[in-house]
């Protein structure tokens, strides 16, 4: 798992999940790399994609704050070759809500994430550009999708832990599966892994801090 953090706000959130290999990440459950052998970014359906973050009720989600990143590079020079930065809207079904109820805690909340219909076509291009090359094109490169959610702390008081979970739903992976559990975002930024100091940043921005 990688995390990435911006001067104003939180990438909170990565998949590890590599295009052509299921390498496991060291924050991803057993259980969900068995279930992931069924999930091929390739030829999955986009319209069907879901990403869903637990996350403390301290920490606010603004708006347009999710997004989706896809990124093939060379194996041996590490060259980007192609890049697709796609952003997501926020589910509000209940419905789909309710697939999570199991997940809910005291002083915790859930968003659900999708592609919107607009950017469908940009993943589906993705996916062809890498269906097409031959196998001798695919095995010098190497691809991730990475899912960023920005944050902010909503109140004066810091609690000690902040701890995310992440999921992700698939046609066919019949439902939500844990990514990752509780991963203590405050660990990440002290174990200098981000790249900003001072922890969380506050929410400055009205919108942020009211959105859950």
């Amino acid at each position: 798992m990688s995390t990435t953090f911006s001067s104003r706000s939180l990438h909170a959130v990565m998949l590890c999940l590599p295009l052509f290999l299921l390498a496991a990440c060291s924050h991803v459950p057993v259980a969900t790399m068995v279930k992931l052998a069924n999930f091929d970014l390739l030829k999955t359906n986009p319209a069907g994609l879901r990403v869903a973050v637990r996350y403390p009720a301290s920490i606010r989600i603004p708006e347009g704050g999710a997004r989706m990143m896809l990124t093939v590079k060379d194996k041996k020079t590490g060259k980007l070759v192609m890049e697709e930065k796609l952003a997501f809207v926020r589910v509000s079904s209940k419905a789909e809500r309710a697939e999570l109820s199991a997940e809910l805690q005291e002083g915790r909340r859930i968003a659900i994430y999708r592609l919107p219909n607009d950017k469908i076509p940009a993943f589906k291009a993705f996916q062809t550009y890498l269906l097409t090359m031959d196998k001798a094109e695919r095995d010098e490169i190497e691809g991730n999708m990475e899912v960023g959610v920005d944050g902010c702390l909503a109140f004066e008081h810091r609690p000690a832990r902040i701890l995310v979970s992440t999921y992700l739903k698939a046609d066919e992976l019949g439902g939500y599966i844990p990514l990752l559990r509780d991963v203590d975002l405050e660990e990440q930024m002290a174990d200098g892994k981000n790249g900003v100091d001072g922890g969380l940043p506050r929410c400055t921005d009205a919108r942020a801090a009211t959105e859950g």
